[in-house]
């Protein structure tokens, strides 16, 4: 039965384009830079406040040391960071990542 249900969706996936939106797993971006991402927090069901004790946790001393904040889809919260001089980001990564600079928002 999952069987013929991913099947199922699949086929509707590359048919019908609203089920693209319906049926999107990608990860969400909470943090692009040291910009926070409000409306993502809010899909995720993180706070601002939680968002300092995940930095600490990835070693960040800094707001711009951060480079992306990530919602994995296992729950866990992904921190990339670098030194503020460090090369930017390579955006490959976040591939699934929802929203940033160059990706649809919402």
């Amino acid at each position: 039965m999952l069987f013929t249900l991913q099947f199922v969706v699949g086929n509707l996936h590359k048919r019908v384009p609203g089920v693209t939106r319906l049926v999107d797993t990608r990860p969400p971006l909470l943090m692009d830079g040291t910009e926070v991402l409000c409306d993502n927090l809010r899909r995720a069901n993180v706070t601002e406040a939680d968002l300092p004790a995940k930095l600490r946790e990835a070693n960040v001393t800094r707001w711009s040391q951060v480079r992306a904040v990530v919602m994995e889809l296992t729950g866990d919260v992904s921190v990339l960071h670098a030194p503020p001089d460090a090369p930017p980001i390579d955006k490959s990564l976040l591939a699934g990542g929802g929203t940033g600079p160059d990706r649809e928002s919402g």
